[in-house]
């Protein structure tokens, strides 16, 4: 298992200063090891008094599972060069400590290893029934469908830190209405691309509305060496234990089953506006725990809420989430062009680092252009195929979500005599294979069977009620009327995916013909009326194919031996498709008529 390259972000308000870091993942325990890959993504990093921040990288020592790096101190910084720190040994976040970003001094970029097995998580591990394909740490493999979003509030109790921090009511309104905001920044958005489907985001508010109390007081603690003392409180309050990283994934999961959502993740706000510099102590304002590889998604957003940053709090919320459905930075010292994110791994050519045309860079969500870019509703091309949604042919369904249901094991059968056509199935969803993983996710899901008369009416239902499976196996019968053809499919609900489209009838009072002496037979049929679209048709007894002239709806076939025969006909339309091959029955050729 090798290293690999985790990225690690920040956004200064007023500038740009970053630290870029390579850790190494820990490898998986089970039926394969893996290196983990990721990139670590914060917002709104401190510009300190210089006006910029001074980037030194230290020594690289490894750790169980990868690789750890250290920094040099920041400029003017409070603690020294190559300090380590840790969520490591007690709490185990991925047996390792979380990276540092924005020119943090000592902070190790790499995460130790994430066994599936190992922690001390009270519940079992959950087998999510959505999205189809997922497992526990794919929570937010792209951005589309029901999103469940736990927004929670913390306040200091003072029964571990001095409470310095209250919430009154007009500033939990104004973090609402941010977060909202946001949502609704990126649920406009998929409006404007016009795609088939839904983005659709619910803001859970249970511990927004009513903080959590917490023993500590957040800001005057490091946002990443500290995190998991506040967090690990509310996971714990709401019945979860272990490591902070496994419970995160526990309870992010349990909320997609719990809210029957697609995905989910967490926003975590801590209140800021009494500190001296409305920043963390690692001088650290947002970060989210960015894009990894080898099957986990990102959990959550911390962010600290403060009046002075109150103007720049939607944005930043947008800027965040998009990372946490895989989008990286592009602004200078952190976005570089060679490197590759999301479901499909977009390359990041909208980065400066590395790009070698600099003038075809534009305003974006994930650049320094944030303020505008929210404003004016855009963001780079890039950024949105690494959230997921690249449309590849043009028909409206983002690529991820464009895979039909497949039928297997299928077998039909009409049966011109009465109009009768039956058959049975198993039709599964398919997934769209992953970049960053084995594990190719979906959200489609098997969900009714249509059918229609004609090719022009309308679909109608079999059922009221959606199946909401990945596979399912089915069995109908359909009596069509005379003089029309059958058109039936199976979908999803959200018009995303669907089965190819069967087309049964088209012939109808089916005839037969029969002379001994010569071992022909004359077929003959009366073509439906209605608006079929066929435009000939062909011929097959046994497993003799012949191609009828257009308009034509009999032939002549000699030469046929004694004995049983079947015969059907197959409709065709004027792309060369077809229509199933239409049973029209059996006949009985007799032997001649010995001469005496």
């Amino acid at each position: 298992m090798k290293p690999v390259q985790i990225a690690l972000c920040a956004a200064v308000l007023f500038g740009w200063g970053v630290l870029f870091a390579q850790g190494g993942f820990g490898g998986q325990q089970g039926a394969q090891q893996g290196g983990f890959r990721g990139v670590q993504r914060g917002f709104g990093a401190r510009q300190n008094e210089a006006g910029g921040q001074q980037r030194q990288q230290g020594a690289r020592q490894g750790n169980s599972g990868g690789q750890q790096n250290r920094f040099g101190g920041q400029q003017g910084g409070q603690r020294p060069a190559g300090m380590p720190g840790g969520f490591g040994g007690g709490q185990g976040d991925f047996g390792g400590q979380q990276g540092g970003f924005g020119g943090a001094p000592g902070m190790p970029g790499g995460f130790g290893g994430f066994p599936p097995g190992a922690g001390a998580a009270a519940r079992p591990e959950t087998k999510l029934k959505r999205p189809f394909g997922a497992g526990q740490y794919d929570t937010s493999a792209f951005m589309a469908g029901e999103i469940h979003v736990n927004l929670v509030l913390f306040e200091c109790n003072g029964k571990v830190d001095a409470k310095s921090e209250t919430w009154n009511k007009d500033e939990i309104a104004k973090v609402i209405g941010h977060v909202k905001k946001a949502c609704a920044w990126w649920e406009e958005m998929w409006k404007r691309k016009n795609y088939i489907g839904e983005l659709h985001f619910t803001v859970d508010l249970e511990h927004a509305e009513t903080p959590f109390q917490t023993s500590y007081e957040p800001i005057t603690h490091g946002a990443y060496l500290d995190d998991r003392l506040w967090i690990g409180e509310f996971l714990n309050a709401q019945g979860y234990s272990g490591d902070k990283t496994r419970m995160l994934y526990q309870y992010t999961a349990d909320t997609i089953e719990k809210h029957n959502a697609d995905f989910a993740f967490n926003i975590f706000v801590v209140k800021a506006d009494n500190d001296r510099d409305h920043y963390f102590s690692d001088n650290y304002r947002s970060y989210t725990l960015g894009r990894q590889r080898e099957g986990v998604s990102d959990t959550y957003i911390l962010t600290a809420y403060s009046k002075p940053y109150d103007w720049y709090s939607s944005q930043s919320f947008a800027h965040e989430m998009a990372h946490i459905f895989g989008a990286a930075d592009e602004y200078q010292g952190q976005g570089n062009y060679n490197e590759r994110s999301g479901y499909y791994g977009v390359q990041n050519t909208n980065a400066p680092d590395g790009n070698p045309n600099r003038n075809s860079i534009v305003p974006s969500l994930m650049n320094s252009s944030i303020s505008t870019a929210f404003e004016r509703h855009t963001t780079s091309p890039q950024s949105l195929e690494m959230v997921g949604w690249r449309d590849s042919d043009g028909d409206r369904i983002i690529d991820v979500l464009d895979a039909p249901i497949e039928a297997t094991d299928f077998s039909s059968k009409l049966k011109l005599s009465d109009s009768v056509y039956s058959f049975s199935g198993t039709f599964t969803v398919q997934k769209v294979p992953n970049y960053n993983n084995t594990k190719a996710v979906t959200i489609n899901s098997v969900d009714k069977l249509l059918y229609r008369y004609g090719e022009s009416g309308e679909w109608k239902s079999d059922s009221d009620k959606d199946w909401g499976e990945e596979s399912r196996t089915i069995s109908q019968q359909f009596k069509i009327p005379a003089n029309s053809v059958l058109q039936w499919k199976v979908v999803d609900s959200s018009g995303t995916a669907e089965s190819k489209t069967y087309t049964i009838g088209g012939v109808r009072d089916p005839k037969v013909g029969i002379n001994r002496e010569t071992g022909s037979a004359k077929f003959s049929f009366t073509p439906a009326t209605a608006d079929t679209g066929i435009i000939r048709y062909k011929l097959r007894v046994d497993e003799k194919v012949c191609d009828l002239a257009e308009g034509k709806s009999s032939y002549t076939l000699s030469g046929l031996p004694s004995g049983r025969h079947a015969w059907a006909v197959q409709g065709v339309y004027a792309d060369s498709t077809v229509t199933d091959w239409l049973s029209c029955g059996s006949f009985t050729m007799p032997a001649k008529t010995s001469n005496p």
